[in-house]
């Protein structure tokens, strides 16, 4: 059988188009701030053995996001403690470290004030959330009074699945973090997308992990039968057209998103330039930075350009402060 253009496509690969001062969009520190995320055992984790680590893979810069949940009483006391910390690490190490704030789960003003305070006072480098909230997805009208000050001031906006617990039956003994992460993924860019949230806030900067879960693979189904079944109840009907602009409307980070299946298929859906290098670290083990690096660096999809911009040069645009400090 003569292999055929796509076939030819997923195969090729390169050898030159090494991949140089990489910032890693998607780091997480573990401390003792709060409740964890979902975890367990927690992996261990220190800024000296981070930076070891990142010398070791040509790591320039790590974007850090704390897996804690900073919910219940104390949860804007927590979210202060959470966001302060960060910030004394990017002082201490400013061209090593960027810094994601963390919001409470509570009140709309208490968001908006840890808002301004992280963004305004600590100078923290964009914003961190999980994907749903209480069971509650991004685009849900709940999250509109943090939205618009967010795409006010242009933020760029990670977002991290989580375990929904209406999901908890579904999980087959398995830890969430091999299935439902990115079932969670693509649950919320959909709703995203469905509900017009994402049109209304297009100055956020918004990045879905990796890969976008599952999401790359359902573009087609998605605009096809949506036509047949709709958006949802109340919502606005959306063109095949409209469905993919949404969803290529969001950058996403290639952790664990590097076969060349799962290159092919983003790339169907975006450009380089929405393609941001993330190594999940202290969660995926250490050897799968090495083979994440060597996948990019090894697809023949693309050229040296498109491989600097997925390094660092679309990180720089996402988070300005790094552009003259990167190495």
């Amino acid at each position: 059988m003569q292999p055929t253009s796509t076939m030819i496509a997923t195969t090729q690969i390169r050898t030159e188009g090494k991949l140089e001062g990489i910032i890693d969009v998607h780091s997480h520190a573990i401390v003792a701030i709060g409740e964890q995320a979902p975890m367990s055992p927690q992996p261990c984790w220190s800024v000296e053995a981070m930076l070891d680590l990142m010398d070791r893979h040509g790591v320039a810069t790590a974007m850090i996001s704390l897996p804690n949940v900073a919910a219940g009483n104390d949860a804007c006391a927590l979210a202060r403690q959470m966001n302060e910390w960060l910030a004394n690490l990017v002082s201490r190490y400013p061209g090593r470290f960027g810094a994601m704030a963390s919001l409470p789960q509570g009140s709309p003003d208490d968001v908006l004030n840890e808002l301004a305070y992280a963004l305004d006072i600590l100078h923290l480098d964009g914003v961190f959330t999980p994907s749903s909230i209480n069971d509650v997805y991004l685009g849900d009208s709940t999250f509109d009074p943090w939205f618009e000050e967010m795409d006010r001031r242009g933020v760029t906006l990670f977002i991290h699945p989580t375990a929904a617990k209406a999901s908890r039956p579904l999980y087959l003994g398995l830890n969430v973090s091999l299935l439902e992460f990115m079932f969670d993924s693509t649950r919320m860019l959909t709703n995203m997308v469905f509900s017009g949230t994402k049109k209304r806030f297009s100055r956020m900067k918004m990045i879905s992990t990796h890969g976008g879960g599952t999401l790359p693979y359902l573009v087609t189904r998605l605009q096809t039968l949506a036509q047949v079944f709709g958006t949802g109840e109340g919502r606005t009907q959306l063109s095949e057209d409209e469905i993919r602009e949404g969803l290529a409307s969001f950058y996403y980070d290639l952790t664990a998103a590097t076969s060349s299946a799962q290159l092919h298929a983003i790339q169907q859906l975006v450009p380089a330039s929405q393609l941001l290098m993330g190594f999940d670290h202290p969660f995926m083990p250490e050897r799968s930075i090495r083979t994440a690096i060597d996948d990019v660096q090894q697809w023949g999809g693309f050229d040296d350009s498109e491989r600097a911009l997925i390094a660092n040069g679309n990180a720089r645009v996402l988070y300005p402060r790094l552009s003259g400090l990167v190495r």
